[in-house]
């Protein structure tokens, strides 16, 4: 005898419809970039018709936005780990944005600066994550200025080792291993004091 399964709720559908539109608009962002992330595109990885896409979202840029929601949601529970510590600080920023999913999200920055329409739809959701990472949001380690200015510089550094990786295939550029060990190194320096 067949043991019955749950049926699925109509929210539910619709919750898988739009996670899987959004992760597929991700993988198009890292894969192809900002220019070739089209409703044609995204709805082809998933096989879905305009039409269904259009009954969930109804622009692009307001399906980015979801998508890049996500994203950061997933950067926040990869950081719900307690960090005691600037060397703890430095790791989780580095997960999250060493993340090769991350490309996505410089993609998505770079056409916001240039689209005054997608800043509309993306500029929000944009400013939630600069909270993710902004000093002032984590006042218990770094408790003095010369703490902050050193999570600030690497921070920038990791950004820009991010980039990097984004413009090279997704592939560490040389010097990225020298780079973190010299973060890490001095972030020790400054636990230790």
């Amino acid at each position: 005898m067949a043991i019955p399964t749950a049926r699925r709720t109509q929210a539910d559908r619709t919750a898988a419809t739009k996670a899987a539109l959004a992760d597929a608009a991700i993988e198009v962002l890292i894969e192809k970039g900002w220019a070739a992330t089209t409703v044609i595109e995204v709805c082809n990885r998933v096989a879905m018709t305009r039409g269904a896409f259009h009954h969930h979202y109804d622009t692009l840029p307001e399906l980015l936005a979801d998508a890049l929601r996500r994203l950061y949601a997933e950067t926040i529970h990869i950081s719900r780990r307690e960090i005691t510590d600037v060397a703890g600080l430095i790791e989780v920023t580095w997960k999250a944005v060493g993340n090769p999913r991350f490309k996505a999200v410089i993609e998505a920055w770079l056409a916001m600066a240039n689209d005054p329409s997608l800043r509309v739809e993306i500029g929000p959701v944009v400013a939630e994550f600069a909270g993710l990472v902004n000093p002032d949001n984590v006042t218990a380690i770094l408790t003095d200025t010369k703490r902050r200015d050193f999570f600030i510089t690497a921070r920038e550094s990791m950004l820009g080792l991010a980039l990097g990786r984004a413009t090279n295939g997704g592939k560490p550029l040389g010097h990225e291993r020298r780079v973190l060990a010299r973060i890490r190194s001095e972030a020790a320096i400054i636990d230790a004091n």
